[in-house]
């Protein structure tokens, strides 16, 4: 983000930061480039089922949605396909899976900074496999709060998960950025009134659009002069 309206953007929101007490993150498409690794899972479950692999017009939806959403679309709603697939699910080691994730980059140190001078949440539609995904790239210790599907009664992007973050907290909307990709994470902030950072996806209306961790620095540059 380096034109004129990215610029301005970006001083607009310096003076927001001012407020922030709070950074929030979504995990696939944000922490990760998942959707190889995505692809690969769903399409593992439905070949083990009889069904065909992941189309690439099913790509967005498995991005975005928890495990179970993300079953009744790929086999066409509750029924038997459906019974199967999400059973063969919890028998599942994500670890294979989880070598096709790549780490965004700029990502450690923008993390090692935002948990030491904010509290740091995640809130994603994953399930079961995000503290496993964690520990295994090393970043689970930057995160005081971590909020996933199976912590909530209603995944993203109904407010739950975000209204657990502000409570546990105790803070207000206007303490929190929350950094996301998808129409599910643009959903969830405007339900919620917490600024939103959209991450490599100019399509969101979001406050700022950025394309690299380091476009945030200016969250830290009060916080750590002297």
């Amino acid at each position: 983000m380096n034109d004129d309206t990215g610029n301005g953007q970006l001083r607009a929101f310096a003076a927001i930061a001012r407020n922030l007490k709070v950074i929030a993150l979504d995990c696939d498409g944000v922490l990760f480039d998942s959707r190889e690794a995505n692809i690969r899972f769903y399409s593992h479950i439905m070949t083990r089922i009889g069904r065909p692999p992941v189309r690439a017009d099913q790509h967005e939806y498995i991005h975005m949605y928890p495990v179970r959403e993300s079953l009744l679309y790929l086999t066409g709603g509750e029924g038997e396909d459906f019974d199967r697939a999400f059973e063969y699910f919890k028998t599942i080691d994500f670890g294979p899976f989880n070598d096709y994730l790549t780490r965004e980059p700029g990502l450690v140190p923008f993390l090692k900074l935002a948990s030491t001078h904010f509290r740091t949440a995640l809130a994603t539609n994953r399930t079961v496999s995000t503290m496993e995904l964690l520990e295994q790239f090393n970043i689970r210790e930057y995160f005081h709060l971590v909020v996933c599907a199976s912590d909530v009664s209603h995944p993203k992007p109904h407010p739950e998960a975000m209204e657990k973050i502000l409570a546990v907290f105790d803070v207000v909307p206007e303490n929190v950025l929350y950094i996301g990709d998808s129409r599910v994470d643009e959903a969830l902030a405007q339900a919620t009134g917490v600024h939103f950072a959209s991450y490599k996806n100019p399509s969101l209306e979001a406050e700022l659009h950025i394309g690299h961790f380091q476009e945030l620095d200016c969250l830290f540059d009060k916080r750590t002069a002297g």
